[in-house]
């Protein structure tokens, strides 16, 4: 499949933490291989890539439901296969599973014919991307913990906040009294960007913090309520703190959440949002 030089999405993704990855794995029924797993932690999910760009690890924005995962038939059989690129119309680069070709590349151009690439795996096939296009990447490491929690505490930027916050979740582990400070963060930081990412990694540390969930879906940002609700979700989804949040929920004027709290109900109630061995291994 020939590639377009024409470089969409110039910007990588941010990177994922470990927790954001397994939810996804756990969500999904699947295993992502080391190489494209690597890339998630280190480098970014989506964006500078081939065709049209790298796909984002799920199409919904968030890990925690169903997306980007599709059957692929080969002589040996079908197997499952992550969406990683898109090149227009129905073609795609997808990233196999599982199989005699797991961790290996397929190309689907259109519904003509599927092609397993020659490359290895998910690091060789971008490194070789990247060769062609000429382009270079500078990976950064996430700052120190004490450091981050120092800029969360006194930075007066709220989008320096919000950085500070993202990269905590690129730490193997934080301490109890930074778990805390983010706990108040999501409720308490005048910037919604702030408190978005704060809600956002309560929810990959799986932290059982019900109450918190419940006070953010009264947060004035419309991202911090629906965050809050998906990870109210996948805590409580079976219990009545889920329909509190959700009465909560369609309590409000915001037509556009509650159309999405409506849905998640109605998906929770049928399983196929979080299936019942997901909710027994959260």
């Amino acid at each position: 499949m020939a590639h377009s030089r024409t470089l969409r999405g110039r910007r990588l993704g941010k990177p994922l933490s470990a927790a954001r990855i397994e939810v996804f794995e756990r969500a999904n029924g699947v295993s992502l291989p080391d190489g494209y797993r690597d890339f998630l932690l280190l480098v970014g999910d989506g964006g500078l890539g081939p065709g049209h760009g790298l796909c984002e690890l799920s199409t919904w924005r968030t890990v925690e439901l169903p997306g980007n995962v599709m059957s692929i038939e080969l002589p040996e059989g079908t197997f499952p296969g992550l969406r990683v690129a898109y090149h227009g119309g129905a073609d795609v680069t997808v990233l196999l599973l599982t199989g005699s070709f797991t961790g290996r590349l397929v190309d689907l151009v259109g519904e003509v014919r599927t092609e397993v690439r020659q490359e290895r795996d998910f690091t060789e096939w971008y490194l070789n991307w990247l060769m062609a296009e000429g382009v270079s990447l500078r990976v950064t490491p996430p700052r120190p913990e004490h450091v981050l929690v120092d800029v969360v505490l006194g930075s007066p930027d709220g989008a320096e906040r919000a950085r500070a916050v993202h990269e905590l979740g690129a730490l193997p582990d934080v301490a109890a009294g930074t778990v805390e400070l983010v706990e108040q963060a999501a409720l308490r930081d005048p910037c919604p960007g702030v408190r978005f990412q704060a809600v956002q990694l309560m929810g990959e540390l799986d932290l059982p913090v019900v109450g918190v969930y419940l006070a953010a879906l009264r947060d004035p940002s419309r991202s911090v309520r629906r965050r809050a609700l998906v990870h109210l979700l996948r805590l409580a989804g079976d219990t009545s703190a889920w329909q509190e949040g959700l009465a909560v929920v369609r309590s409000t004027s915001d037509a556009a959440t509650v159309h999405i709290a409506d849905d998640l109900e109605e998906r929770r109630a049928r399983g196929t949002v979080i299936p019942e061995e997901v909710r027994q291994a959260s």
